[in-house]
């Protein structure tokens, strides 16, 4: 039973990642202003469906697998994008307007949790570890772009390089998991797990 669990998984990561690197770079355009104000809502809503549930179906299928610590970031990136998301919806219907402030608490709770995964996928490998310095950069921009001390470039900036970093990363895993090679390399873990004594096991055992 284990053996057929194990041949029919599949890189859920890979699948998460690619939809936060279509929802990264979406709203990094439209921060930049590459996007028109017309199409605003098509971006969102792109960014809502790749960056939102696509990350949350892929977090669920990690959790299934055991894989509490992808399961645990893909649901709660995917769940903030989905929020964020519809929150903007309703704002761009012209029904209600939210202010900018109401966008603080949550960017300031992700940038400590980026940062702590920042640690944590330090056991993975290099890239990944990465790509969360510069989500917990992005979301400190965020906040900052909030209180109008800066534009929203630099977040803009910020969502386009975790959009690269995220589909680097997706399509390095992706190949690996299927060729056994490391076509684009992914760096080596920055942190090892300490291996127990086997005297110590032995004597849990």
């Amino acid at each position: 039973m284990n053996e057929e669990n194990q041949i029919r998984r599949i890189d859920v990561l890979a699948i998460g990642l690619f939809g936060l690197a279509v929802g990264a770079l979406t709203l990094g355009v439209a921060q930049l202003g590459w996007i028109q104000q017309k199409n605003m809502v098509g971006a969102l809503v792109i960014a809502l469906i790749f960056g939102g549930v696509v990350q949350v179906l892929a977090g669920i299928t990690d959790i299934r697998y055991n894989e509490q610590l992808g399961g645990t970031a893909l649901t709660m990136y995917g769940f903030l994008w989905v929020t964020l998301c519809t929150v903007k919806l309703v704002s761009a219907s012209g029904t209600f307007h939210f202010d900018a402030v109401l966008y603080l608490p949550i960017n300031l709770v992700y940038a400590v949790f980026s940062g702590v995964m920042v640690f944590l996928t330090a056991y993975r490998n290099l890239t990944l570890s990465a790509l969360h310095v510069f989500i917990t950069l992005t979301f400190l921009a965020t906040v900052f772009a909030r209180l109008d001390f800066i534009s929203e470039l630099l977040p803009g900036w910020g969502h386009i390089i975790v959009g690269l970093m995220a589909f680097y990363h997706a399509v390095g895993s992706l190949t690996l998991a299927f060729t056994g090679r490391a076509v684009l390399p992914l760096g080596p873990p920055l942190l090892f797990h300490q291996q127990k004594p086997l005297h110590s096991v032995a004597k849990v055992v």
